[in-house]
Protein backbone atom coordinates (compact mmCIF):
# COMPACT_ATOMS: atom_id res chain seq x y z
CA UNK A 1 0.00 0.00 0.00
CA UNK A 2 2.76 2.36 0.68
CA UNK A 3 4.65 1.86 -2.70
CA UNK A 4 1.02 2.86 -4.40
CA UNK A 5 0.93 6.04 -2.66
CA UNK A 6 4.48 7.32 -3.27
CA UNK A 7 3.67 6.22 -7.14
CA UNK A 8 0.47 8.26 -7.05
CA UNK A 9 2.05 11.05 -5.13
CA UNK A 10 5.19 11.47 -8.30
CA UNK A 11 2.39 11.14 -11.31
CA UNK A 12 0.63 13.67 -9.94
CA UNK A 13 3.15 15.97 -9.10
CA UNK A 14 4.13 15.74 -12.63
CA UNK A 15 0.82 16.40 -13.93
CA UNK A 16 0.51 19.74 -11.91
CA UNK A 17 3.41 21.05 -13.29
CA UNK A 18 3.05 19.82 -17.01
CA UNK A 19 5.83 17.28 -17.16
CA UNK A 20 8.20 20.06 -16.58
CA UNK A 21 9.16 19.21 -12.94
CA UNK A 22 12.96 18.45 -12.74
CA UNK A 23 14.74 15.26 -11.05
CA UNK A 24 14.05 15.43 -7.22
CA UNK A 25 17.05 16.84 -5.32
CA UNK A 26 19.07 14.22 -3.68
CA UNK A 27 19.86 14.55 0.09
CA UNK A 28 23.05 15.97 1.35
CA UNK A 29 25.72 13.64 1.52
CA UNK A 30 26.97 13.50 5.53
CA UNK A 31 29.50 15.74 6.03
CA UNK A 32 32.63 14.62 6.80
CA UNK A 33 34.13 14.93 10.80
CA UNK A 34 37.07 15.48 12.75
CA UNK A 35 36.77 13.46 16.10
CA UNK A 36 39.11 15.51 19.02
CA UNK A 37 40.04 13.67 22.45
CA UNK A 38 41.58 15.22 25.36
CA UNK A 39 43.00 13.39 27.92
CA UNK A 40 46.04 11.92 29.86
CA UNK A 41 49.06 9.59 28.59
CA UNK A 42 51.21 7.96 31.48
CA UNK A 43 53.64 5.69 29.69
CA UNK A 44 56.39 7.36 31.17
CA UNK A 45 57.10 8.56 34.98
CA UNK A 46 54.70 11.25 34.77
CA UNK A 47 51.23 11.96 33.41
CA UNK A 48 51.11 14.09 30.09
CA UNK A 49 47.60 16.02 29.04
CA UNK A 50 47.29 15.22 25.70
CA UNK A 51 45.11 16.01 22.67
CA UNK A 52 43.88 13.20 20.09
CA UNK A 53 42.92 13.76 16.41
CA UNK A 54 41.00 10.87 14.57
CA UNK A 55 42.64 8.45 16.98
CA UNK A 56 45.99 9.51 16.24
CA UNK A 57 48.12 11.84 18.90
CA UNK A 58 47.59 15.55 17.67
CA UNK A 59 49.94 16.96 20.39
CA UNK A 60 51.15 17.16 24.00
CA UNK A 61 50.04 19.94 26.18
CA UNK A 62 52.90 19.42 29.02
CA UNK A 63 56.42 18.16 28.58
CA UNK A 64 56.24 14.95 31.14
CA UNK A 65 58.03 17.12 34.06
CA UNK A 66 55.36 16.76 36.34
CA UNK A 67 51.61 15.57 36.06
CA UNK A 68 49.25 16.88 34.41
CA UNK A 69 45.81 15.78 32.76
CA UNK A 70 43.19 17.15 30.13
CA UNK A 71 40.05 17.28 31.17
CA UNK A 72 37.75 19.31 28.61
CA UNK A 73 38.15 20.09 24.75
CA UNK A 74 36.18 22.16 22.32
CA UNK A 75 36.98 23.21 19.05
CA UNK A 76 35.93 26.90 17.55
CA UNK A 77 36.82 26.89 13.93
CA UNK A 78 40.29 25.86 13.61
CA UNK A 79 41.29 26.31 17.14
CA UNK A 80 41.49 23.80 20.00
CA UNK A 81 40.69 24.96 23.67
CA UNK A 82 41.20 22.58 25.92
CA UNK A 83 41.10 22.77 30.06
CA UNK A 84 42.91 20.98 32.60
CA UNK A 85 45.51 21.09 35.35
CA UNK A 86 49.43 20.81 35.83
CA UNK A 87 51.25 20.13 38.38
CA UNK A 88 53.41 23.13 40.12
CA UNK A 89 55.71 20.81 42.35
CA UNK A 90 53.37 21.48 45.31
CA UNK A 91 49.59 22.19 43.83
CA UNK A 92 47.66 21.78 41.23
CA UNK A 93 47.23 24.47 38.81
CA UNK A 94 44.30 25.05 36.64
CA UNK A 95 45.03 26.06 33.19
CA UNK A 96 43.40 26.14 29.65
CA UNK A 97 45.81 25.75 26.59
CA UNK A 98 44.95 26.90 22.68
CA UNK A 99 45.77 24.60 20.23
CA UNK A 100 49.08 22.98 21.79
CA UNK A 101 50.57 26.01 23.61
CA UNK A 102 49.39 27.33 27.22
CA UNK A 103 46.79 30.21 26.87
CA UNK A 104 46.66 30.86 30.66
CA UNK A 105 46.76 29.33 34.00
CA UNK A 106 43.45 30.15 36.23
CA UNK A 107 44.75 29.53 39.56
CA UNK A 108 48.00 30.89 41.59
CA UNK A 109 48.91 27.52 42.70
CA UNK A 110 48.38 28.42 46.14
CA UNK A 111 45.50 25.66 46.74
CA UNK A 112 44.65 22.86 44.35
CA UNK A 113 42.96 23.77 41.63
CA UNK A 114 41.29 22.35 38.54
CA UNK A 115 39.75 23.28 35.26
CA UNK A 116 37.17 20.44 34.42
CA UNK A 117 34.84 21.94 31.51
CA UNK A 118 35.88 24.43 29.01
CA UNK A 119 32.65 26.27 26.59
CA UNK A 120 33.48 28.82 23.70
CA UNK A 121 31.06 31.64 22.78
CA UNK A 122 30.83 35.14 21.11
CA UNK A 123 34.63 34.77 21.19
CA UNK A 124 35.21 34.06 25.11
CA UNK A 125 36.50 31.66 27.06
CA UNK A 126 34.21 29.97 29.55
CA UNK A 127 35.76 27.43 32.21
CA UNK A 128 34.24 25.87 35.03
CA UNK A 129 35.94 23.85 37.72
CA UNK A 130 37.09 24.50 41.22
CA UNK A 131 39.80 25.95 43.29
CA UNK A 132 40.62 25.47 46.94
CA UNK A 133 36.97 25.08 48.48
CA UNK A 134 35.38 27.29 45.97
CA UNK A 135 33.33 26.21 42.89
CA UNK A 136 34.47 28.36 40.05
CA UNK A 137 33.46 30.08 36.86
CA UNK A 138 36.09 31.70 34.75
CA UNK A 139 34.90 34.06 31.71
CA UNK A 140 38.52 33.94 30.09
CA UNK A 141 40.56 34.68 33.22
CA UNK A 142 38.61 36.49 35.36
CA UNK A 143 37.03 34.50 37.92
CA UNK A 144 33.66 33.95 40.02
CA UNK A 145 32.84 32.14 42.59
CA UNK A 146 29.69 29.96 42.89
CA UNK A 147 29.70 29.08 45.96
CA UNK A 148 30.86 30.85 49.51
CA UNK A 149 33.93 28.69 50.52
CA UNK A 150 32.84 27.43 53.87
CA UNK A 151 32.42 23.83 52.55
CA UNK A 152 34.11 22.06 49.55
CA UNK A 153 32.40 22.22 46.07
CA UNK A 154 33.27 21.12 42.33
CA UNK A 155 32.09 22.79 39.52
CA UNK A 156 31.73 19.65 36.68
CA UNK A 157 30.10 20.62 33.38
CA UNK A 158 29.22 24.03 31.92
CA UNK A 159 27.00 24.73 28.94
CA UNK A 160 26.49 28.10 27.31
CA UNK A 161 22.76 29.12 25.94
CA UNK A 162 22.75 32.40 24.16
CA UNK A 163 23.31 35.09 26.71
CA UNK A 164 23.01 32.34 29.58
CA UNK A 165 25.68 30.30 31.50
CA UNK A 166 24.85 27.17 33.02
CA UNK A 167 27.28 25.23 35.67
CA UNK A 168 26.36 22.09 37.54
CA UNK A 169 28.77 20.27 40.29
CA UNK A 170 28.23 19.88 44.10
CA UNK A 171 28.63 21.69 46.94
CA UNK A 172 28.75 20.38 50.48
CA UNK A 173 26.52 21.11 53.15
CA UNK A 174 29.12 20.26 55.95
CA UNK A 175 28.01 16.44 56.19
CA UNK A 176 26.69 15.64 52.28
CA UNK A 177 27.35 16.90 48.78
CA UNK A 178 24.37 18.21 47.41
CA UNK A 179 23.93 17.92 43.29
CA UNK A 180 24.07 21.88 42.06
CA UNK A 181 23.06 23.71 38.99
CA UNK A 182 24.18 27.53 38.60
CA UNK A 183 23.30 29.65 36.17
CA UNK A 184 24.87 33.16 35.31
CA UNK A 185 27.04 32.37 38.41
CA UNK A 186 24.15 32.48 40.66
CA UNK A 187 22.81 29.07 42.23
CA UNK A 188 19.83 28.67 40.26
CA UNK A 189 18.67 24.88 42.26
CA UNK A 190 19.83 22.19 44.31
CA UNK A 191 18.95 18.74 42.84
CA UNK A 192 18.38 17.33 45.94
CA UNK A 193 18.96 17.70 49.74
CA UNK A 194 20.95 17.18 52.42
CA UNK A 195 20.05 13.57 53.02
CA UNK A 196 22.07 11.88 50.72
CA UNK A 197 25.46 12.67 48.84
CA UNK A 198 24.80 13.28 45.18
CA UNK A 199 27.19 15.00 42.37
CA UNK A 200 26.35 16.61 38.92
CA UNK A 201 28.68 15.08 36.46
CA UNK A 202 27.16 16.70 33.23
CA UNK A 203 24.76 19.69 32.29
CA UNK A 204 22.92 20.04 28.65
CA UNK A 205 20.89 22.80 27.68
CA UNK A 206 17.89 22.97 24.76
CA UNK A 207 16.05 25.83 24.59
CA UNK A 208 14.91 26.34 28.40
CA UNK A 209 15.09 22.89 29.53
CA UNK A 210 18.04 22.25 31.72
CA UNK A 211 19.17 18.38 31.69
CA UNK A 212 21.88 17.46 34.33
CA UNK A 213 22.99 14.17 35.25
CA UNK A 214 25.07 12.50 38.13
CA UNK A 215 23.98 10.48 40.77
CA UNK A 216 22.34 10.10 44.43
CA UNK A 217 23.37 7.95 47.57
CA UNK A 218 20.27 5.67 48.62
CA UNK A 219 20.72 3.56 51.33
CA UNK A 220 23.62 1.10 50.53
CA UNK A 221 23.91 1.98 46.66
CA UNK A 222 24.54 5.25 44.23
CA UNK A 223 21.25 5.58 41.83
CA UNK A 224 22.45 7.34 38.82
CA UNK A 225 20.03 10.03 37.98
CA UNK A 226 19.35 12.86 34.85
CA UNK A 227 17.07 15.62 35.90
CA UNK A 228 15.34 17.32 33.50
CA UNK A 229 15.30 21.00 35.45
CA UNK A 230 14.63 19.50 39.02
CA UNK A 231 12.43 16.83 37.74
CA UNK A 232 14.08 13.06 37.58
CA UNK A 233 13.77 11.34 34.16
CA UNK A 234 15.73 8.36 33.93
CA UNK A 235 17.15 6.67 37.22
CA UNK A 236 18.69 2.91 37.70
CA UNK A 237 16.91 0.54 39.88
CA UNK A 238 19.43 0.65 42.54
CA UNK A 239 20.25 -2.86 42.61
CA UNK A 240 23.54 -1.74 41.99
CA UNK A 241 26.01 1.15 42.12
CA UNK A 242 25.72 3.20 39.20
CA UNK A 243 26.65 6.40 38.25
CA UNK A 244 25.79 9.10 34.94
CA UNK A 245 28.87 10.89 33.36
CA UNK A 246 27.56 12.60 30.68
CA UNK A 247 24.23 13.46 29.34
CA UNK A 248 23.23 14.22 25.33
CA UNK A 249 20.12 15.44 23.96
CA UNK A 250 19.48 14.90 20.20
CA UNK A 251 15.80 16.15 19.19
CA UNK A 252 13.51 14.22 21.24
CA UNK A 253 16.13 11.64 22.59
CA UNK A 254 18.32 11.69 26.12
CA UNK A 255 21.17 9.69 25.93
CA UNK A 256 23.34 8.83 29.13
CA UNK A 257 26.64 7.51 29.15
CA UNK A 258 27.41 5.88 32.62
CA UNK A 259 28.38 2.57 34.37
CA UNK A 260 25.87 0.13 36.58
CA UNK A 261 27.49 -2.62 38.91
CA UNK A 262 31.09 -1.97 37.21
CA UNK A 263 29.72 -1.83 33.59
CA UNK A 264 30.07 0.78 31.13
CA UNK A 265 27.11 1.41 29.26
CA UNK A 266 24.99 4.37 26.96
CA UNK A 267 21.18 4.41 27.71
CA UNK A 268 18.43 6.27 25.16
CA UNK A 269 15.34 7.41 26.73
CA UNK A 270 15.82 4.75 30.08
CA UNK A 271 16.40 1.77 27.61
CA UNK A 272 19.71 0.03 27.93
CA UNK A 273 21.72 1.07 24.07
CA UNK A 274 24.82 -0.37 24.72
CA UNK A 275 27.55 -2.34 26.86
CA UNK A 276 31.03 -1.02 26.20
CA UNK A 277 33.22 -2.77 28.54
CA UNK A 278 33.39 -4.53 31.99
CA UNK A 279 35.32 -2.16 33.81
CA UNK A 280 36.30 1.68 33.25
CA UNK A 281 34.62 4.66 33.32
CA UNK A 282 32.38 6.36 30.22
CA UNK A 283 33.34 10.46 30.69
CA UNK A 284 32.22 11.87 27.94
CA UNK A 285 29.54 11.37 25.16
CA UNK A 286 28.43 12.98 21.67
CA UNK A 287 25.64 11.95 19.36
CA UNK A 288 26.46 13.37 16.01
CA UNK A 289 24.41 12.50 12.96
CA UNK A 290 22.62 9.25 14.53
CA UNK A 291 25.93 8.07 15.94
CA UNK A 292 27.17 7.72 19.12
CA UNK A 293 30.77 8.49 20.62
CA UNK A 294 31.75 7.99 24.02
CA UNK A 295 35.63 8.68 25.15
CA UNK A 296 36.82 6.99 28.33
CA UNK A 297 38.64 4.28 29.77
CA UNK A 298 38.64 0.59 30.04
CA UNK A 299 40.19 -1.33 32.86
CA UNK A 300 41.29 -0.96 36.26
CA UNK A 301 43.80 -0.06 38.84
CA UNK A 302 46.71 0.86 37.13
CA UNK A 303 45.83 -0.85 33.89
CA UNK A 304 43.90 2.17 32.84
CA UNK A 305 43.39 1.96 28.53
CA UNK A 306 42.20 5.18 26.74
CA UNK A 307 39.71 4.80 24.25
CA UNK A 308 37.23 5.67 22.21
CA UNK A 309 33.64 3.79 21.07
CA UNK A 310 31.00 4.09 18.37
CA UNK A 311 27.99 2.89 18.46
CA UNK A 312 28.65 0.62 20.92
CA UNK A 313 32.06 -0.87 19.30
CA UNK A 314 35.63 0.33 19.66
CA UNK A 315 36.74 3.23 17.93
CA UNK A 316 40.15 3.56 18.43
CA UNK A 317 42.67 3.07 21.51
CA UNK A 318 44.41 6.25 22.16
CA UNK A 319 46.92 4.89 25.00
CA UNK A 320 47.69 1.90 26.80
CA UNK A 321 48.04 3.84 29.61
CA UNK A 322 45.78 6.90 30.34
CA UNK A 323 42.33 8.34 30.32
CA UNK A 324 40.36 9.87 27.52
CA UNK A 325 37.85 12.36 29.53
CA UNK A 326 36.45 14.65 26.81
CA UNK A 327 35.31 14.05 23.12
CA UNK A 328 34.31 16.79 20.09
CA UNK A 329 32.98 16.22 16.95
CA UNK A 330 34.00 19.32 14.49
CA UNK A 331 32.65 19.49 11.27
CA UNK A 332 35.06 20.26 8.29
CA UNK A 333 34.81 22.99 6.66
Amino acid sequence: MKKVILVGAAVAAMLATGFTACKPTPPEAPKEVDIYVAGYDKTGAKRVAKVWKNGKELYDLTTGDKDAEAYSLFVAGSDVYTAGYEHNGTTNVAKVWKNDGELYALSTGDNHAYARSVFVADDKVYTAGMDGNFAKLWKNKSATNLTTGTNRAYAKSLFVAGSNVYTAGYESNGTKYVAKVWKKGSELYALTNSSNNANANSVFVVGEDVYTAGFESKGTKDVAKVWKNKKVVFKTDGSKDAYVYSVYVAGEDIYVAGKEGGVLKVWKNGEELYELADKGIPFSMVVYNGDVYVAGYEGEGLDLVAKVWKNGKELYTLADKGEAHSIFIAERP
